[in-house]
């Protein structure tokens, strides 16, 4: 475990030293003075945006998983709708989050606050409902038929043994289209939106203040960063330790 903390830090410490040097000819702001700039931004304007793209991802991410949920158990029963899920799922991985934002920028309004949940929604869907029907898939069938031999129904076979078996692959599933939910409706907001880290990104390119947009850059990898280890590694911790 030291060792992998070390190996961890060490490769913070390259990427800062590598930013460091590219600074030097005056290409990028250098990470003291970004720090300075991000030590300068008004903390009610960090998180008040801060909580905006917090919302979109969320929402877009509930969206995604209440989708998944519903096709994924469906699928399990009816090859005709597993047939449709799969294709739901190769059709939204082969289009890029820059082309849903222009897409739903365009035809719900710039103003709008649904294009960064859609886009949040449409880009972790495919993650989520492929990863829902290999989890149902993967669930031990000799577990299923003892409970059938015990009289157990259908109901109970769920209950029993199909959602706790899937649950584990799913939160970790989740763990990912989370975090990727928080970095995609970032792109939706600089293309469209009144607020949010994505906004203020683009809106300090806009101004051509390059300390801005590498302090709202870091804003956001803090925020992806602290959602991953506070909240979502810990529920896939417990969920495969319940499951053993």
């Amino acid at each position: 475990m030291l060792r992998f903390r070390v190996g961890a830090l060490s490769s913070f410490i390259s990427l800062l030293l590598i930013w460091e040097v590219i600074s030097l000819p005056g290409l990028l702001p250098s990470p003291l003075t970004t720090l300075r700039y991000l030590a300068s931004l008004d903390p009610e304007s960090i998180a008040l945006h801060s909580i905006i793209t917090l919302y979109n991802s969320f929402a877009g991410f509930s969206l995604s998983m209440l989708l998944s949920l519903v096709l994924g158990f469906l699928s399990h029963r009816e090859e005709l709708i597993r047939g449709f899920s799969m294709g739901i799922c190769s059709l939204f991985n082969s289009t890029s989050a820059l082309i849903w934002s222009l897409i739903l920028v365009s035809t719900i309004g710039i103003l709008s606050p649904l294009p960064p949940i859609l886009v949040a929604s449409a880009v972790s869907l495919p993650q989520l409902l492929s990863a829902t029907i290999a989890a149902l898939d993967s669930v031990d069938k000799n577990l299923i038929e003892a409970v059938r031999s015990l009289g157990g129904s259908s109901v109970d076979e769920y209950l029993d043994v199909i959602i706790p078996g899937s649950l584990p692959m799913i939160i970790a599933a989740s763990r990912v289209a989370l975090g990727l939910s928080l970095r995609i409706s970032v792109v939706a907001e600089a293309f469209g939106s009144s607020g949010g880290i994505g906004y203020m990104i683009m809106r300090s390119y806009n101004l051509a203040d390059a300390p801005g947009v590498l302090a709202w850059s870091l804003i956001l990898i803090a925020l992806v960063l602290a959602l991953d280890r506070l909240l979502l590694m810990p529920v896939e911790e417990r969920s495969s330790s319940w499951l053993k």
